[in-house]
Protein backbone atom coordinates (compact mmCIF):
# COMPACT_ATOMS: atom_id res chain seq x y z
CA UNK A 1 0.00 0.00 0.00
CA UNK A 2 0.96 3.49 -0.50
CA UNK A 3 0.76 4.42 3.41
CA UNK A 4 3.70 1.76 3.63
CA UNK A 5 6.45 3.15 1.06
CA UNK A 6 9.50 4.35 1.95
CA UNK A 7 10.27 7.74 1.53
CA UNK A 8 6.40 8.31 2.08
CA UNK A 9 5.78 11.94 2.53
CA UNK A 10 2.57 12.72 4.15
CA UNK A 11 2.62 14.18 7.94
CA UNK A 12 5.99 15.25 7.22
CA UNK A 13 6.56 19.56 7.73
CA UNK A 14 8.92 21.49 5.93
CA UNK A 15 9.83 24.55 7.78
CA UNK A 16 10.56 27.61 5.60
CA UNK A 17 12.40 30.56 6.08
CA UNK A 18 11.75 33.57 4.91
CA UNK A 19 14.31 36.27 4.13
CA UNK A 20 15.94 38.72 6.96
CA UNK A 21 17.46 41.92 6.42
CA UNK A 22 19.79 43.46 9.36
CA UNK A 23 21.55 46.81 8.54
CA UNK A 24 25.16 46.93 10.54
CA UNK A 25 24.98 50.62 10.33
CA UNK A 26 20.83 51.16 11.70
CA UNK A 27 17.54 51.55 9.21
CA UNK A 28 18.75 54.84 8.71
CA UNK A 29 22.25 56.52 7.71
CA UNK A 30 23.08 59.90 7.99
CA UNK A 31 25.82 61.12 5.83
CA UNK A 32 27.41 64.65 4.30
CA UNK A 33 27.21 65.88 0.51
CA UNK A 34 30.47 64.10 -1.20
CA UNK A 35 30.94 61.40 1.51
CA UNK A 36 30.89 57.93 -0.22
CA UNK A 37 27.89 55.48 0.57
CA UNK A 38 27.75 51.30 -0.15
CA UNK A 39 24.67 50.08 0.25
CA UNK A 40 25.27 46.85 2.85
CA UNK A 41 22.56 44.55 4.37
CA UNK A 42 22.72 41.22 5.70
CA UNK A 43 20.29 39.22 4.54
CA UNK A 44 19.86 35.49 5.79
CA UNK A 45 17.63 32.52 4.90
CA UNK A 46 17.80 31.10 8.13
CA UNK A 47 21.45 30.61 9.28
CA UNK A 48 22.34 30.87 5.74
CA UNK A 49 23.56 34.60 3.78
CA UNK A 50 21.60 35.21 0.69
CA UNK A 51 22.64 37.75 -2.01
CA UNK A 52 20.43 41.03 -1.92
CA UNK A 53 19.22 42.82 -5.09
CA UNK A 54 19.90 46.34 -4.18
CA UNK A 55 17.77 49.18 -6.17
CA UNK A 56 19.29 52.50 -5.19
CA UNK A 57 19.06 56.16 -6.05
CA UNK A 58 21.01 57.92 -3.72
CA UNK A 59 23.04 60.89 -5.35
CA UNK A 60 25.72 61.87 -2.44
CA UNK A 61 26.03 65.29 -4.37
CA UNK A 62 22.38 66.59 -3.95
CA UNK A 63 20.88 66.87 0.01
CA UNK A 64 17.84 64.60 0.24
CA UNK A 65 15.85 61.52 1.53
CA UNK A 66 16.79 58.34 0.10
CA UNK A 67 15.60 54.73 -0.25
CA UNK A 68 18.01 51.74 -0.80
CA UNK A 69 15.76 48.91 -1.41
CA UNK A 70 16.66 45.61 -0.49
CA UNK A 71 14.85 42.31 -1.65
CA UNK A 72 16.01 38.21 -1.90
CA UNK A 73 14.00 35.38 -2.82
CA UNK A 74 14.17 31.88 -0.13
CA UNK A 75 15.08 28.61 -1.35
CA UNK A 76 11.44 28.27 -1.47
CA UNK A 77 10.59 30.96 -4.02
CA UNK A 78 9.11 33.12 -1.05
CA UNK A 79 10.23 36.93 -1.65
CA UNK A 80 11.61 39.50 1.07
CA UNK A 81 12.34 42.93 1.09
CA UNK A 82 13.63 45.98 3.16
CA UNK A 83 14.00 49.65 2.79
CA UNK A 84 16.92 51.60 3.91
CA UNK A 85 16.76 55.29 4.42
CA UNK A 86 19.62 57.69 3.64
CA UNK A 87 19.97 61.01 4.34
CA UNK A 88 22.33 63.31 2.71
CA UNK A 89 23.08 66.68 4.10
CA UNK A 90 25.50 69.17 3.46
CA UNK A 91 27.13 70.76 6.64
CA UNK A 92 28.28 73.87 5.62
CA UNK A 93 24.75 75.20 5.12
CA UNK A 94 23.98 77.42 8.08
CA UNK A 95 19.85 76.97 8.81
CA UNK A 96 17.85 79.10 10.44
CA UNK A 97 15.93 77.14 13.11
CA UNK A 98 12.41 76.61 12.19
CA UNK A 99 11.67 73.70 14.97
CA UNK A 100 8.29 74.00 16.83
CA UNK A 101 4.60 73.23 16.55
CA UNK A 102 2.92 74.64 13.59
CA UNK A 103 -0.73 75.36 12.46
CA UNK A 104 -2.51 75.86 8.87
CA UNK A 105 -3.86 79.07 8.38
CA UNK A 106 -7.37 77.99 7.42
CA UNK A 107 -7.78 74.55 9.28
CA UNK A 108 -6.62 74.83 12.89
CA UNK A 109 -7.52 70.61 13.07
CA UNK A 110 -4.35 70.76 10.68
CA UNK A 111 -1.11 70.66 12.91
CA UNK A 112 2.36 69.56 12.53
CA UNK A 113 5.32 69.40 14.36
CA UNK A 114 8.71 70.34 12.96
CA UNK A 115 11.97 68.87 14.06
CA UNK A 116 15.88 68.38 13.07
CA UNK A 117 16.56 65.16 11.43
CA UNK A 118 18.86 63.45 13.93
CA UNK A 119 22.41 63.97 12.72
CA UNK A 120 22.10 66.38 9.91
CA UNK A 121 22.47 70.13 10.71
CA UNK A 122 19.99 72.09 8.04
CA UNK A 123 17.62 69.17 7.03
CA UNK A 124 14.17 69.27 8.73
CA UNK A 125 11.23 66.93 8.82
CA UNK A 126 7.56 68.60 9.66
CA UNK A 127 5.15 65.46 10.61
CA UNK A 128 2.52 67.62 8.12
CA UNK A 129 2.08 70.26 5.78
CA UNK A 130 -0.82 69.05 3.52
CA UNK A 131 -3.95 66.85 2.52
CA UNK A 132 -5.73 65.76 5.53
CA UNK A 133 -3.10 66.03 7.61
CA UNK A 134 -1.14 63.35 6.69
CA UNK A 135 1.70 64.61 4.34
CA UNK A 136 5.25 64.34 6.32
CA UNK A 137 7.71 66.88 4.52
CA UNK A 138 11.52 66.89 4.76
CA UNK A 139 13.11 70.18 3.75
CA UNK A 140 16.50 71.95 3.72
CA UNK A 141 16.39 75.52 5.39
CA UNK A 142 20.11 77.43 4.17
CA UNK A 143 19.22 80.82 6.21
CA UNK A 144 16.08 81.95 5.49
CA UNK A 145 15.72 79.55 2.48
CA UNK A 146 13.31 76.81 2.57
CA UNK A 147 13.89 74.33 -0.11
CA UNK A 148 11.63 70.41 -0.16
CA UNK A 149 14.58 67.68 -0.21
CA UNK A 150 14.37 65.05 -3.05
CA UNK A 151 12.23 62.48 -0.56
CA UNK A 152 10.14 59.59 -1.55
CA UNK A 153 6.96 61.45 -1.11
CA UNK A 154 3.31 58.70 0.00
CA UNK A 155 2.41 56.69 -3.56
CA UNK A 156 -1.16 57.08 -2.41
CA UNK A 157 -1.42 60.80 -2.86
CA UNK A 158 0.43 60.86 -6.35
CA UNK A 159 2.45 64.14 -5.32
CA UNK A 160 5.58 64.45 -8.20
CA UNK A 161 7.09 67.90 -6.31
CA UNK A 162 6.64 70.20 -3.72
CA UNK A 163 7.18 73.96 -3.78
CA UNK A 164 7.93 75.51 -0.48
CA UNK A 165 8.99 78.97 1.14
CA UNK A 166 9.90 80.47 4.15
CA UNK A 167 8.48 84.13 5.86
CA UNK A 168 11.23 85.51 8.27
CA UNK A 169 9.08 88.29 9.40
CA UNK A 170 5.40 86.60 9.02
CA UNK A 171 7.12 83.14 10.49
CA UNK A 172 5.13 81.37 7.81
CA UNK A 173 5.27 78.42 5.71
CA UNK A 174 3.97 78.20 2.08
CA UNK A 175 3.98 74.97 0.68
CA UNK A 176 2.36 74.03 -3.20
CA UNK A 177 1.94 70.23 -3.98
CA UNK A 178 2.18 68.87 -7.54
CA UNK A 179 0.17 68.39 -9.48
CA UNK A 180 -2.82 68.60 -7.32
CA UNK A 181 -2.32 72.19 -6.94
CA UNK A 182 -3.25 72.09 -3.32
CA UNK A 183 -1.94 75.08 -1.41
CA UNK A 184 -1.23 75.40 2.40
CA UNK A 185 0.15 78.02 4.97
CA UNK A 186 1.26 76.97 8.35
CA UNK A 187 2.44 79.34 11.45
CA UNK A 188 4.02 78.55 14.67
CA UNK A 189 1.12 77.65 17.50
Amino acid sequence: TSGDDEGDTVGVAKVTYFPTFEFPDGSTVVITTGSSFSPSAVVKEGENELTPAISSDVDVAVPGIYEVEYSAINSDGYPGSATHQVFVYDPDIIPTDVTGNIVDVTNATRTGVITLVPGTTNIFHATDMGFAGVFPLYFQMDGDVMTVVPQPFAPAFGVESVDASYDPVTQRFSILIHPQEFAYTFKYQ
